[in-house]
């Protein structure tokens, strides 16, 4: 009764709101029907409320660094709109919120309990990552298409008097919120009197490599002036060329986006009704409670939650955009600062200075913002933490097998042939009563228990006492022999130490990702030296700093190469040709250093003789890449589900072969 009340509670909680939202919403266009400006003050009260949360939730200690995450992401989307950004980030964390509330009160309504409380948190991880990531990429996927038509627009609009500003200008009308954000701030910068310095600062603040581009091609025009190539002005011919590769980009997302949906559904779905299964075998076979309530199944259930939870993230990088975002790790600063912690970490870094060298470079290659120290420090603390949880679980296995002992009799049935279910009830009751009297002393003996049985007259039929007191002498051991053990102490050792190893093979993993980016990268750089090979006195460092705003494998070694351009240019291009041993990257670098003898057209000339079939392999690369990531990705996700079936089928498996081995027994004593 209590349960159903609260059911109903529940569901009251959450039906209630939307029937209000829905009246509510109909009111409101019944009076906009009276009322013109009634949309436009709905609007501003709605974005009102957005506002206000956002403030609050942004201050607010335990939400601050949860909203910073989803912020920091949104404002690649809308740079310097604020209102915005606020107004998006409260709308997925109120949707994320709401949707991880729903799931946790319906798990508390089928019933708390370990399995489900472990699903709840994982689910509740899962919720967030999907519908952040979701609606952000669905605003990423809209901006490019709309990016498409934009450019397209530009480029019509270009040629009727061959004006850049013009064009972008006449191109503005029905845009997107989204794009006119970003095309209103380019407008602003071909406008603008400190061009150079403005391109600066927009390529600084900006995350959008195409949009990068498109500024790039514009003020390329407004420098040195627009020329026909191949009987196409140059600047029209590179805005088709750029939207053919947004077109390229484009195609990727919604192919990665539709081959890794089922993946990650494949994956999660699986583990949610890990609890039903217990119950299903439970109700089929009473007696595999032993298994599913006790240590093995709740190891087994915690190492399929834990496969599950890591293939779910490893899967996510692999599907993941290239695109990094900055992640604020304020914590960790703050941590590191402590003078004993300080020099801790001072110490360890000159005792393995090449090891911490090379990771700060691998750091950097990635796009990591996390320092080498860092890093150490928050596998110190996962390694920390893990063991606390390890000792934690070890203590509430021990604590739930005592449980099990004093409150459950599941094998009533393998020990006595009584089949009437009042005397089964009777022995139960029995064989727990003395447990629960017994279960401190010392020395317990069958004898002992079988006096007590035969003084408390419940039963007076030996075989059954005698039976019930080695039940009652086998439980009290067992409760007994539930301690914490020196073994388990190592065990937990073991594991805290291969979780301190956790945080760097992640960032080895993301590094052999990042390496499948290699080819799509370099195709990516041809495309842009392409673009810009033919304008009039392009330079080899404009080309390399066009290629570092795109770069993110080859980023750093770009980086360096721009940084020591002016102490030699061959010097600097030979170094970064060294350090690379992709060959398709060296060919580029190549090209660049023969740029000291002839024309940047004349040492590109491949690219452009190359250039019709290009966009097609293009998509056939993309393609074969997203394929292999697929394909890497599905066998991973079967992983869980082969353990869950495992889960389903072994114990009723053994018990059905146990239960008949006792059947041959008994046939063989007849």
């Amino acid at each position: 009764m209590g349960q159903m009340i609260l059911v109903m509670g529940i569901a009251l909680a959450i039906v209630l709101p939307i029937v209000i939202y829905i009246i509510h919403v109909i009111d409101r266009k019944d009076k906009a029907k009276n009322n013109i400006g009634a949309s436009l003050a709905i609007k501003g009260s709605k974005d009102s409320i957005l506002i206000k949360l956002y403030s609050f939730a942004k201050g607010f200690p335990l939400t601050k660094s949860y909203i910073y995450k989803i912020k920091i992401r949104y404002e690649m989307l809308y740079p310097g709109d604020p209102k915005e950004i606020g107004k998006k980030t409260m709308e997925t964390a109120l949707i994320t919120w709401f949707t991880c509330i729903v799931s946790i009160v319906l798990l508390i309504v089928n019933k708390l309990n370990f399995n489900n409380l472990s699903v709840g948190i994982i689910l509740v991880y899962v919720i967030n990552q999907e519908i952040i990531g979701f609606m952000i990429k669905s605003t990423e996927i809209r901006l490019l298409e709309e990016m498409v038509v934009f450019i397209s627009n530009i480029r019509h609009n270009y040629y009727i008097n061959r004006m850049v500003d013009d064009g972008i200008l006449l191109s503005l009308d029905g845009l997107s919120y989204e794009m006119r954000v970003h095309a209103n701030k380019i407008y602003e910068i071909v406008t603008s009197n400190n061009l150079k310095e403005d391109v600066i600062n927009y390529n600084a603040t900006s995350h959008n490599k195409y949009l990068k581009m498109l500024l790039s091609l514009c003020t390329g025009v407004l420098e040195f002036t627009d020329k026909k190539v191949n009987g196409q002005y140059l600047f029209a011919a590179n805005l088709e060329n750029l939207k053919k590769e947004i077109n390229i980009e484009i195609l990727k997302q919604k192919k990665l986006r539709y081959l890794f949906s089922g993946v990650t559904f494949v994956t999660i779905a699986v583990i949610v009704p890990i609890d039903g299964i217990k119950k299903f075998g439970v109700s089929m076979m009473p007696e595999l409670d032993d298994f599913y309530s006790g240590r093995a199944g709740l190891i087994y259930v915690v190492v399929t939650l834990i496969t599950a939870l890591v293939v779910y993230v490893l899967n996510n990088h692999l599907k993941g955009s290239k695109q990094t975002y900055p992640k604020d790790y304020r914590y960790l600063r703050k941590l590191e600062k402590n003078k004993y912690i300080s020099r801790a970490l001072e110490n360890y870094w000159e005792k393995h200075y090449p090891k911490m060298e090379h990771l700060r470079e691998t750091l950097k290659k990635i796009g990591q913002t996390i320092s080498p120290k860092q890093l150490l420090l928050q596998r110190m603390m996962v390694s920390v933490f893990t063991f606390t949880i390890s000792i934690a679980f070890i203590m509430f296995i021990h604590e739930n097998n005592k449980k099990n002992i004093t409150e459950k009799v599941t094998n009533i049935s393998t020990l006595t042939t009584v089949t009437n279910l009042n005397q089964q009830e009777m022995m139960k009751e029995a064989i727990l009563d003395q447990v629960k009297i017994l279960k401190r002393e010392e020395g317990v003996t069958t004898e002992q228990v079988f006096n007590n049985l035969v003084n408390s007259n419940v039963f007076y039929n030996s075989k059954i006492n005698e039976l019930i007191a080695e039940e009652v002498v086998n439980r009290v051991k067992e409760y007994q022999n539930e301690y914490f053990k020196w073994y388990e102490l190592i065990i937990s050792f073991s594991i805290s130490f291969i979780s301190f190893y956790i945080p760097y093979w992640i960032i080895l993993f993301k590094k052999k990702i990042l390496l499948m980016n290699m080819e799509d990268e370099v195709n990516q750089f041809n495309s842009i030296i392409y673009m810009m090979m033919f304008i009039d006195h392009i330079t080899v460092i404009d080309i390399l700093e066009e290629l570092e705003l795109f770069s993110q494998v080859f980023k750093q070694s770009i980086q360096e190469c721009i940084n020591d351009y002016n102490s030699g240019e061959l010097e600097a291009l030979t170094a970064l040709k060294e350090k690379e041993g992709y060959l398709p990257f060296k060919g580029i670098i190549d090209n660049l250093i023969r740029c000291d003898a002839m024309s940047i057209d004349k040492a590109f000339d491949e690219i452009s003789s190359d250039r019709e079939s290009y966009h097609d392999r293009r998509k056939q690369d993309n393609e074969i890449s997203v394929q292999k990531r697929a394909d890497i990705a599905k066998p991973l996700s079967w992983i869980p589900t082969v353990l869950v079936m495992i889960y389903l089928t072994l114990p009723l498996l053994m018990a059905s072969l146990k239960e008949l081995q006792e059947f041959s027994k008994a046939i063989q004593n007849i």
